[in-house]
């Protein structure tokens, strides 16, 4: 890049004693040695655009215009390091697009070939002349020149292409009775792969169900609100939040067992389900704890929901055994989402409405309007 400069030692013309003497000053050779680097400099950096100039994707050359641009400028920083990383940095990318660019040609290019086979496939089963037809591919594979820079992979596929048509020239029947048989798989395939597809719904359901009570888990439950959140804030959909705990759940464990505790919670988050509706969520918070979302248009109606259920809680017992029927009761705290300033903040302020409501006394459902049930 820099032309060296010979004798770069201070120059000096000496004439006879009495004459006087001529001399370079090594301020001035310096002066002249920095012109010309510049020039080539400059020179250089001219020729920069045409040297990373993309081959293939050019959307890199903006940010080359830009270094060029810079160096014309400043050509001193053409020395600095962090120019110097730059203009490698711009080549590996240039060379990386210009790669990627050429890996989806090729890809699209044996795609349009592996369409090409499967039509050649049915025209020789379907055809009356299928022996012509295979002479005729295998010309066309033969003057199908493939340039010794082509993608490896599309050699591999041409000699593939070669070899399919070779076995079905040498016996026609079986590739018939092959591909016959191939045509079963498929179908197999197909429906093993869409009973695998439902299986794994099946699971991805059942991760978000409770096993016990068969309502929405902890996990189910953070996905859906999401979904309901959403809607109050685009469409204004107004719903409340029911923090439900069952009274002295842990005394029924302790006397009476935890598969009549089970039993419970079973027969309790039946009775939640069948008094909601269709676009209303209930889950399975945690242990003895039930969160629901009650969608409504008048608060009434949420009021009217949870006491509806209190009061076939309160009417019934529940059933473990022919002997042992238990009463049941719960508490509960109740927030209105359009009061609150996020969901997050409505649903702790029914919880903190709930720990009031089993503080005061248990049995009882208080309202974020001070409103209570018990």
């Amino acid at each position: 890049m820099q032309k060296d400069i010979d004798n770069n030692e201070e120059l000096e013309v000496s004439t006879q004693p009495n004459s006087s003497s001529s001399f370079i000053s090594k301020e001035m050779l310096h002066n002249t040695k920095s012109q010309l680097q510049n020039i080539e400099i400059l020179k250089f950096i001219t020729y920069l655009p045409e040297l990373l100039k993309p081959s293939i994707d050019q959307t890199i050359y903006h940010k080359i215009e830009e270094v060029v641009f810079d160096l014309m400028k400043s050509p001193e920083k053409l020395d600095e390091d962090s120019m110097i990383n730059k203009l490698v940095n711009i080549t590996n990318e240039r060379v990386d697009l210009d790669r990627l660019t050429l890996k989806s040609k090729s890809e699209d290019t044996k795609k349009f070939i592996s369409l090409l086979l499967k039509e050649y496939e049915k025209s020789l089963i379907v055809s009356n002349n299928s022996n012509e037809k295979i002479e005729n591919i295998k010309d066309d594979l033969a003057s199908l020149e493939i340039s010794e820079h082509s993608n490896r992979e599309m050699k591999l596929l041409h000699a593939k292409l070669s070899d399919v048509i070779y076995d079905l020239q040498t016996n026609l029947s079986d590739s018939k009775k092959e591909l016959a048989r191939g045509k079963d798989e498929c179908h197999k395939l197909d429906k093993n792969i869409k009973k695998l597809q439902k299986d794994l719904e099946k699971l991805k359901v059942e991760k978000d169900i409770d096993f016990l009570t068969g309502v929405l888990n902890r996990r189910g439950y953070t996905s859906v609100v999401l979904k309901v959140e959403n809607r109050y804030i685009t469409f204004n959909s107004d719903y409340a939040i029911i923090f439900i705990d069952i009274d002295n759940f842990k005394e029924i464990n302790d006397e009476y067992g935890h598969d009549c505790g089970d039993v419970v919670l079973k027969t309790f988050s039946t009775i939640l389900k069948k008094m909601m509706r269709d676009e209303d969520v209930i889950c399975r918070y945690g242990g003895e704890e039930f969160v629901t979302l009650i969608n409504y248009t008048k608060e009434d109606e949420v009021f009217k929901y949870i006491k509806r259920v209190k009061e076939i809680v309160d009417s019934h017992k529940f059933i473990y055994n022919e002997k042992t029927k238990i009463k049941v009761n719960f508490s509960a705290g109740v927030s209105f989402r359009s009061k609150y300033n996020s969901y997050e903040d409505a649903i702790k302020y029914a919880d903190i409405l709930l720990y009031k409501a089993k503080h005061e006394g248990r049995n009882k459902i208080i309202f974020d309007d001070s409103k209570t049930l018990s």
